[in-house]
Parts: C-alpha cells; structure tokens; sequence
C-alpha cells in the first residue's frame, strides 16, 4: 500500500515477543500512517491513554498485563476503539473471554497475513467511516443552530409592534418609547444613513426645496435642448 493510501489513523500495536513484533509493527506501518508499539499490556495502556488511538492491535497472553486485561482497560477508558487479537492459544475460554471484553477480530498466531490484512482494512474503513458520520453530524448540528438563530432574528420583527401616530417612536417590550431607528437597530444589523424625503424638505425647507427643484428643471430642459 503507498504512502498516500495508508488510512488516516494511530494504531496501537502490543505484542511481546520481539520477533513477531517487528514484523507485524511493519506489515501496520504500511497501512496506518501512524503506529505506536508497546511489549505488554501496563505500557499499551499507557500509551492508550496518552495518544487515544482508534485502533489496538493486541497478543493476548503477555506478562505484566495480557491482552484480555488491558482490552478491558481501554474500553472502559473508550468503548469506541476496536481492539484485534492476536494469539497462539486457540481454547474455546480465551475466545470466550474475547468476546466478553469486546474484542472486534480474533487471529490464530502463527498469524495469517491475509486474514489479518483483512481484519486490519475492514476495521479501519469502519473507524473512518464512523468518523466522517460524527463529522456530520456535527456539521449538521452546527447548521442546524446558525438556522435557528437567523429564524429568531427574522421573527424579532414580526407580529404587531406598536408605534406613535404622531411623532412615529415604537414602544419596546420594556414598554418604553424609542425611536424607530433604535427599535431597528437593536433586533437587526440594518445601518442607518439619514436623509430627507421630498415632501418633508417642502415642508420644512420650502426655500431649498424651490432652488432644488429649480434647478432640477433647468437642467432637464438642457439635455432636452
């Protein structure tokens, strides 16, 4: 497998005997773009807790701590990690004892390279997978709750909202008067840019209002000409 086709995740690899352990930890590195090594179950769930990896790769009869002990460990630390076991003792008990403790794969040491392959892929793909739906649905959680808020903000100015028939100020919740700019403001983003309507200007400003219009005339009389 390339380098740009290993699955983005950390596998955790526990094995004592040295030997298998080089050659599986190489066989992992091909497929996993990061891979941590322990030689007993007391360091693999060191490790586990100080790097969180998605997947354990494990033998289960070890000293120290086996394999069954510290699977057990980690799922009370995660019970989402997949955990493979690796073994050369094939008695129904540690099977048995597998299973209980939440063992995903089981594989028969001397260990075959294709069903072990397999078990790697197929745990890994499910880990991915199981990934990118929490990342959706944290995406969707996330939009969900932007949507929310911009229903509230059009819902802030909706409904019956009193206002002055004179002097035209809207009377808040608080039951205060404020002016119509302010009111707007406070439950939008809207920006004011103050002017004055014709009729206003007329009223208000007649002098203005006449050299405005005047000159308004004169000029499409110029580009009628």
């Amino acid at each position: 497998m390339e380098e740009c086709n290993r699955f983005d995740l950390t596998i955790l690899y526990v094995e004592d005997d040295g030997i298998t352990r080089l050659e599986i930890e190489q066989a992992l590195r091909r497929r996993a773009k990061r891979v941590l090594v322990a030689e007993d179950g007391r360091v693999g769930l060191e490790l586990f807790r100080e790097h969180q990896p998605e997947l354990v790769v494990t033998d289960i009869r070890m000293p120290v701590m086996d394999g069954l002990q510290m699977a057990n460990a980690i799922h009370q630390l995660s019970s989402e990690v997949r955990i493979i076991a690796t073994t050369a003792y094939s008695e129904a008990s540690y099977i048995i004892e597998a299973i209980e403790v939440g063992i995903d794969h089981y594989v028969l040491k001397p260990i075959d390279m294709v069903r072990f392959v397999a078990a790697i892929e197929k745990c890994s793909l499910d880990i991915l997978a199981q990934k990118a739906l929490k990342r959706h649905h944290e995406e969707r959680e996330k939009l969900i709750a932007e949507l929310q808020a911009a229903l509230e903000e059009i819902k802030a100015l909706q409904g019956i909202v009193p206002i002055c028939s004179y002097c035209k100020s809207i009377r808040n919740d608080e039951g205060y008067w404020e002016q119509v700019e302010a009111y707007i403001a406070h439950f939008s983003k809207a920006e004011f840019s103050h002017s004055i309507c014709p009729s206003c200007m007329k009223r208000h400003h007649p002098e203005e209002y006449e050299t405005i219009m005047a000159r308004r005339k004169a000029k499409e009389l110029s580009q009628g000409a």
